[in-house]
């Protein structure tokens, strides 16, 4: 009982702890707008009824790119693609976490 105390003083002293809970994976599934691999962003719509939603996502070191079991790079990524991004809000960014090609 008492290491789950201290288990539970250390989530309140740790500043991190609610950003961390805070930040969950959204994803997205659409076309590909546009990409900019010296940037290393992907642009993806979806059309929602009557509107066209479009998220920028930033890539990174550790966002995995694949087509089924196959490894891709963002640079395998054209306009036009149908793509399923997951990715989570870091400040102001969509930091991508991973892009599926379909």
């Amino acid at each position: 009982m008492t290491a789950s105390y201290a288990s539970e003083n250390q989530k309140a002293a740790s500043p991190d702890f609610k950003l961390q809970q805070a930040s969950k994976a959204s994803q997205i599934t659409g076309t590909v707008k546009a990409i900019n691999e010296v940037a290393g962003t992907i642009a993806v719509t979806k059309k929602f009824k009557d509107k066209t939603v479009e998220i920028i996502a930033v890539t990174d070191k550790d966002t995995k790119i694949a087509k089924g079991n196959e490894i891709k790079s963002l640079h395998d990524i054209k306009a036009g693609d149908k793509v399923a991004v997951v990715y989570t809000r870091k400040g102001e960014v969509n930091l991508a976490k991973s892009i599926s090609l379909k």
